[in-house]
């Protein structure tokens, strides 16, 4: 697996791509409703991911002459996931 750093600073990809995440975000929202509200233990993690899918789904769904609305939501999205990652490791640790 190679990641391209091109790919983050490209044009948005359409709904091709954006149905993965935008369909991902649902799954993330449903599992947290879920666990909220049958086991009253929904994890914050959860809302995270959904946002940050959802974020990239939208960001694949812009206009191609927004490319740099596309970029920033794509980066936020990842900054997100890095900020959960780097929260769980910490715990982890500590």
């Amino acid at each position: 697996m190679s990641v391209h750093i091109r790919e983050f600073f490209s044009e948005p990809s359409g709904w091709g791509a954006a149905r993965i995440s935008l369909g991902s975000s649902l799954a993330f929202f449903s599992l947290y409703a879920y666990s909220e509200l049958l086991h009253n233990s929904g994890g914050v993690a959860m809302l995270v991911f959904g946002v940050a899918t959802g974020l990239s789904g939208i960001a694949e769904l812009l206009p191609k002459s927004r490319r740099r609305a596309a970029i920033v939501l794509r980066v936020t999205a990842i900054a997100m996931l890095v900020v959960v990652g780097v929260s769980a490791l910490r715990s982890l640790i500590a």
